[in-house]
């Protein structure tokens, strides 16, 4: 690709591809293929010819560029070109052969050159002429007007004979002093100054007419213009059924429009959040007859534009500047429904993570876990990295020796379909597998019979002897040189089965917003955030079949 050298400038062969796949509005073509003049030219440097080195020298010299290793003059290379936007008359001439204009860095010291006055031509004395033109201008002053007064040969006035000096004419009056000539003839006047200001008031109104259309041209082409860069991110992000996955982590557009559906008529009437207020007064109570309209300022989004922005934070982990910049708002504006709608879509998208009854389970019990009839659910905890914390007690209380950095760890449980039917709170690193179980208000669900899968670390065996429910971990493996045969056929059994909590987390990590280290700003909304997550997930096909 070949592009300007000049520091700062954009012009390249790419924008001219670009330039020439546009659509002409004047000629209803291509730009390749009008007459159209390119927005630039792109000119390369002098070769390095014997002949041409003092001009190479000189172009290098005027774009003014410094090598940032050596701090030498920049050398071009076989591919870089200067633009005829730098160049005085659009392009290297005699009188200006370098670039000198538009250069990053550089005064501009052009000074143009005037073009000399046109030099005019007298067929007699400048004094004798004067005297003439005042002479013939007091005669048609004095004539009648029934005489002929231009165009025509001068008239004899009485006895006064009025050709003085016969090679002076009307178009060197005129030519001379404008403002002596008066023509007071008809319409279809032959003579010359007639016909010129004819001439010209013929080329003004066809210049007129011209810059006319252009301007229309360029007000239709301006809107359609607008009209084609404006940037519609639902349109862009929803197009497809695997786009939709991809940036929102729903299976298909049709689930992302019911969702929006179901959501909308409370989105609408939904106050943003805007930060703790200091200054709380209860004097005086607003009265609504009805449930009011969402008040405070205009939505600058639609309801879909902010849901798809929410679920682009979570899916992708976009930075809320780049959220600004895609949905043409503010940082403020975008900060503001970020949090308002995380908190909206947790308390909203929360009944889709419930705790399944027996017979559900059985009913759609997977016909690889046929061997586990009493299988209720399969626990297991993640972390996550958060920042560092400045308060020492919470750094204390974040810590995981497990990851050997600050983090949040939740527990999850799923049905055996892999549906996520328990999601916990968010506990410090710290917390071991068996508190967060006990406080989590897990075991408080179980009912006698049930069937709990876990890890080894789960060490709730008496937790659930006493709810009259089974735990299901593997043989311990830790002081052993090498395992039984039955207990490693236990163990393959138990991972088969287990491995599919595992699976559910990962589906969950999918969300980049839970991959990443999450930002200490955040932390305080970890668990809606984790509830939108599972909620989402819990939409998609299921994971065990």
């Amino acid at each position: 690709m070949r592009i300007c050298a000049v520091v700062g400038c954009s012009s390249s062969t790419y924008q001219l591809d670009k330039w020439k796949k546009k659509h002409c509005k004047i000629h209803n073509s291509l730009q390749k293929d009008c007459t159209c003049s390119p927005p630039f030219v792109l000119y390369p440097f002098p070769t390095e010819h014997e002949r041409n080195k003092e001009a190479r020298r000189e172009w290098v010299k005027a774009i003014y560029r410094k090598d940032k290793k050596t701090g030498k003059n920049w050398q071009p290379k076989e591919d870089d070109r200067v633009c005829s936007l730098h160049f005085v008359e659009g392009k290297p001439t005699d009188v200006y052969p370098y670039p000198l204009i538009n250069i990053p860095g550089k005064p501009e010291l052009i000074t143009r050159k005037r073009k000399p006055p046109k030099q005019r031509h007298y067929t007699t004395s400048k004094k004798c002429k004067k005297e003439a033109v005042v002479e013939a201008v007091h005669i048609l002053e004095t004539t009648d007007s029934n005489v002929p007064q231009c165009g025509d040969s001068l008239v004899a006035h009485g006895d006064l004979n009025v050709n003085v000096i016969p090679e002076i004419s009307f178009d060197d009056i005129q030519h001379d002093h404008n403002y002596l000539y008066k023509c007071n003839c008809d319409v279809n006047c032959s003579c010359p100054g007639c016909i010129q200001k004819h001439k010209l008031i013929q080329q003004q109104k066809s210049e007129n007419q011209n810059l006319k259309y252009k301007l229309d041209c360029l007000g239709l082409e301006k809107d359609n213009l607008s009209k084609a860069t404006k940037f519609s991110p639902s349109i862009t992000f929803l197009a497809t059924d695997s786009k939709v996955n991809i940036y929102t982590g729903l299976p298909s557009k049709k689930v992302f429009n019911k969702l929006l559906q179901h959501l909308s008529v409370k989105a609408k009437a939904m106050r943003y959040w805007h930060g703790s207020k200091k200054l709380v007064s209860t004097k005086v109570r607003r009265h609504f007859r009805s449930t009011p309209k969402k008040s405070g300022r205009a939505r600058k989004l639609t309801v879909k534009e902010e849901f798809l922005m929410v679920l682009l934070k979570l899916r992708r982990a976009v930075c809320n500047e780049m959220l600004a910049d895609i949905f043409q708002v503010s940082t403020g504006v975008t900060s503001s429904i970020l949090n308002s709608w995380i908190k909206f879509l947790a308390r909203e998208l929360k009944p889709l993570i419930y705790w399944p009854s027996k017979e559900i389970i059985r009913s759609t019990l997977p016909l690889s876990l046929k061997h586990y009839p009493n299988l209720r659910c399969t626990i297991d905890c993640s972390e996550i990295f958060i920042g560092c914390p400045r308060n020492l007690e919470i750094q204390a209380l974040t810590w995981s020796d497990y990851k050997k950095h600050n983090t949040v760890k939740f527990l999850i449980g799923i049905a055996p379909n892999g549906m996520i039917s328990f999601l916990s709170k968010a506990w410090g690193g710290r917390a071991s597998d068996q508190f967060i179980t006990r406080e989590s208000g897990f075991l408080d669900l179980l009912e006698p019979t049930d069937l709990i899968m876990a890890d080894r670390g789960f060490t709730i065996r008496e937790d659930l002897m006493r709810r009259h429910a089974t735990l299901e971990i593997p043989p311990p493996s830790s002081g052993l040189d090498q395992m039984t045969r039955e207990n490693v056929q236990a163990t393959k059994k138990i991972a088969n089965a287990q491995i599919h909590v595992e699976r559910a987390i990962g589906r969950m990590k999918q969300f980049c917003i839970l991959q990443n280290v999450l930002p200490i700003t955040l932390v305080p909304v970890i668990d809606d955030i984790l509830t939108i997550c599972a909620c989402l997930c819990n939409l998609q096909p299921p994971l065990v079949l």
